[in-house]
C-alpha cells in the first residue's frame, strides 16, 4: 500500500476532494460507505448499520406477515371443506364420512370441483340398473285381430294399411304436431 508521504500536495488534495465529493453526493454516499467498510471492516459506520438493521426487521417482519396469511388461508380452506362435508351429510346425499371419502374419490378421478354435484354422480354410480323385462308381451299383439291375417295374409295386410291411410287422411293437423 502507498504512503501519503510519496505523493504530491496536489494530488493529495485532489483526492480529498474527490472522496469528499463522492461521500456527499446522495446518489454515490452508499457505495463509498460500502467500499469503505470493505477496506476497513472494523470501522464504525452507523448510516450503513442502521440500515442493514431497518432491512432485517423489515424482512423478518415480511417473512412471520406471510407465514400468518398462508396459515390463515390453510385455516379458512379447511374450514370450507369441513362446512361443504357437513353439508353433504344434512341434505342426506350421503350417510357416513367412509361415503364422504368415496365421493372425494369420484371427484379426483371424474375432475368433479362441485361437492354436491360429485355426491348425486356418486348415488347415481352405486344405483343397480332397472332389469329389463325378460320374456313375452303379449298386450302389443292383443291390439290387432289375427283372425283376418290367418285367413289371408295379404288381405289383412292391406286391410290394416289401409286404415291406417285413412287416419292419415282425416287427421286435418300435419304429422308430428
Amino acid at each position: 500500500m502507498a504512503s501519503l508521504e510519496d505523493i504530491s500536495f496536489e494530488t493529495r488534495d485532489q483526492l480529498a476532494l474527490l472522496a469528499q465529493e463522492l461521500s456527499e453526493n446522495p446518489e454515490t454516499r452508499k457505495d463509498f460507505l460500502r467500499l469503505t467498510r470493505k477496506m476497513k471492516p472494523n470501522m464504525p459506520i452507523p448510516e450503513l448499520e442502521i440500515e442493514e438493521y431497518t432491512n432485517k426487521a423489515i424482512s423478518s417482519q415480511s417473512e412471520e406477515m406471510q407465514r400468518l396469511r398462508d396459515e390463515l388461508m390453510k385455516r379458512d380452506a379447511v374450514a370450507d371443506l369441513e362446512k361443504r362435508r357437513s353439508k353433504l351429510l344434512k341434505k342426506g346425499l350421503v350417510n357416513s364420512e367412509e361415503d364422504i371419502e368415496e365421493v372425494e374419490k369420484v371427484m379426483l378421478e371424474k375432475g368433479i370441483t362441485n361437492h354436491e354435484a360429485a355426491a348425486e354422480y356418486w348415488a347415481f354410480m352405486r344405483q343397480a340398473a332397472v332389469p329389463t323385462p325378460s320374456g313375452y308381451n303379449p298386450s302389443a299383439i292383443n291390439k290387432f285381430d289375427l283372425n283376418k291375417y290367418w285367413k289371408n295374409p295379404v288381405a289383412g295386410a292391406r286391410e290394416e294399411a289401409s286404415k291406417a291411410l285413412n287416419e292419415f287422411r282425416k287427421n286435418p293437423r300435419p304429422i308430428g304436431l
